[in-house]
């Protein structure tokens, strides 16, 4: 067994992890992709993937997300081929991976499940030693049905729907941290970062020239994948947000996109109901793995 370090995968190495990420979805029915990506990190030359390889298969991808400075948490991604399973290869992945943390001074981390991965496998939390966080959770929602956009949709009339320029990257940025409560600075570096990514579409609500809302969307394998999607405060419960996704999914279908996904706080209500009515169905459910000591 060989384990690799590396900033970015290539091209290669991309295509292997949606291999293995195919397999295992397949093997434990659950969704959720790895994003391929360290462009959000903190850190750009931090190490953020971990790979496993017998011989020249891949077998086991560690992933870690590390979009904020050091006193924050890291999301460590996970993955094991099934046939390779019980072999030892999660832990020493993560003992890689920890190390490197440790090396960037981040000393608290959390684990990406899926509830019916654990479900099916009850025993699993007590074996390694961790706990759901219990307000940590998120819907995996994907496209049942397209919601098209009505003619006579009044909307059409007074909101735009355009791909993000860089003339209006300052103004997304403002409204960005005014919605997530992130510092000017982070959202800056999110919205110019996801901007440059020659794999994400970056699209901007706008009545005349004032920005009411932002969403990336990056271009998977098998589905368009919508984040960092926001309406800004003062116009939100206006329907603005369900003809958003309409309007985008529209356009990038004609682009020849087939299907889409997005996920949502399973708390918060307001937006899973705007996502619902845009025609996306919950499919499953993200978890969020701490151990006991750290809850």
């Amino acid at each position: 067994m060989i384990i690799v370090e590396k900033v970015n995968l290539n091209e290669k190495e991309q295509r292997q992890a949606n291999e293995l990420t195919e397999r295992v979805k397949k093997a434990d029915k659950t969704y959720s992709d790895f994003y391929l990506s360290n462009q959000f990190n903190y850190f750009q030359d931090m190490p953020t993937f971990i790979l496993a390889y017998d011989g020249n298969k891949l077998v086991g991808l560690t992933m870690l997300y590390a979009d904020e400075e050091p006193e924050e948490e890291v999301e460590v991604n996970l993955e094991v081929d099934p046939e390779f399973r019980k072999q030892g290869i999660a832990t020493r992945m993560f003992e890689h991976a920890k190390k490197i943390m440790v090396q960037y001074g981040y000393y608290k981390w959390e684990f990406v499940s899926e509830k019916v991965f654990l479900e099916k496998n009850p025993g699993f939390l007590k074996k390694v030693g961790l706990k759901i966080v219990p307000e940590d959770s998120d819907y995996y929602m994907r496209t049942a049905e397209l919601a098209l956009i009505e003619k006579t949709d009044k909307l059409n009339q007074v909101l735009v729907v355009k791909p993000l320029s860089m003339d209006y990257v300052d103004q997304v940025a403002a409204a960005h941290s005014n919605a997530f409560g992130d510092a000017i600075a982070t959202s800056t570096k999110y919205i110019k970062n996801s901007l440059l990514d020659k794999d994400t579409k970056s699209f901007i609500l706008l009545k005349g020239n004032e920005v009411l809302g932002y969403c990336a969307v990056d271009h998977g394998e098998n589905e368009d994948y919508f984040f960092g999607l926001f309406i800004d405060k003062p116009f939100r419960g206006k329907g603005f947000g369900t003809f958003f996704i309409k309007k985008m999914m529209v356009i990038l279908q004609k682009e020849g996109s087939k299907a889409f996904a997005l996920n949502a706080d399973v708390s918060n209500r307001a937006a899973i109901n705007v996502y619902l009515d845009a025609g996306f169905k919950i499919l499953s459910e993200t978890v969020y793995l701490k151990n006991q000591e750290s809850i």
